[in-house]
């Protein structure tokens, strides 16, 4: 709260020096705010209380990319790609029985940890695989080290960015379990990175 009053005060003056720097103080404190939040939400509320419901995966998926596409939304700072092309490969006709704002939860997740590592697409795709559906989320970044992969779902350990808590998968992992479902690590290489969510197929999706 300091640091924002502070800031304010800084937008009042009227000086270049003040002004080029500004930005990155809002970002930075942006940033601070996102992990501080996440660490509290993880240690004070470790119980999910799902409210599925039953909709369209695609257009959940692009609401996912419309966030993704706007940075300062997330509060990321200048030394992450401006832009992140967001690519929706999945069928209109595909529904899933879930929780929505959770699930959006997994793929924000999974997402910003994708353009935080540098990837500069990322590809969304999903089928119906058995009493499955899978959900393949793939991005063109530079792949996970085999010491990060030890780690990935660790809290506090996963993460190879400075700064960051490691708790997005963790976060995702959680959900998707509290659903039936999973989330696996399905590849990394030098040409990006896959991650599959697995959600059991309920009531009538299709």
């Amino acid at each position: 709260s300091t640091a924002v009053l502070v800031s304010d005060r800084l937008a009042n003056i009227d000086d270049p020096e003040v002004k080029a720097v500004a930005p990155r103080l809002y970002n930075a404190m942006d940033r601070a705010v996102n992990l501080c939040s996440q660490i509290l939400n993880y240690v004070q509320d470790p119980a999910l209380r799902l409210r599925p419901t039953y909709f369209h995966l695609q257009e959940l998926v692009a609401e996912v990319g419309a966030l993704m596409r706007d940075p300062e939304t997330l509060g990321l700072g200048g030394d992450t790609p401006d832009r992140l092309e967001w690519h929706n490969a999945v069928e209109f006709e595909l529904d899933v029985d879930a929780d929505r704002q959770q699930l959006f939860r997994v793929l924000t997740n999974l997402g910003q940890n994708a353009r935080q590592a540098g990837a500069g697409k990322v590809t969304v795709s999903a089928r119906k695989e058995g009493d499955s559906v899978l959900i393949d989320v793939a991005d063109d970044g530079p792949g996970i080290s085999s010491g990060a992969r030890e780690c990935l779902f660790k809290p506090f350990a996963g993460s190879e960015r400075s700064g960051g808590t490691g708790l997005g998968l963790v976060i995702a992992r959680d959900i998707m379990r509290a659903h039936g479902g999973d989330i696996v690590l399905a590849g990394t290489g030098d040409t990006g990175t896959t991650f599959r969510l697995q959600l059991p197929v309920r009531g009538r999706a299709r």
